[in-house]
């Protein structure tokens, strides 16, 4: 069952050291989770855009 508190949003950004990119999570609370491993901006945004993140978010309790 999904929360009813406000949705987690998403910002793909560079890591600040090397090149890879990863999203930056933000819970409705505040709290910031980094989601590393990805190569460009384009990976990471279409990330958050797939399946796996809404697998993301169901694991979390976010998603149904």
């Amino acid at each position: 069952m999904a929360k009813n508190d406000p949705k987690i949003t998403f910002e793909p950004r560079p890591l600040k050291v090397g090149r890879e990119w990863h999203v930056v999570a933000t819970y409705p609370r505040g709290q910031k989770e980094h989601i590393a491993g990805f190569h460009s901006e384009t990976e990471a945004s279409e990330w958050i855009a797939s399946e796996g993140c809404q697998a993301w978010l169901r694991a979390r309790g976010y998603a149904e």
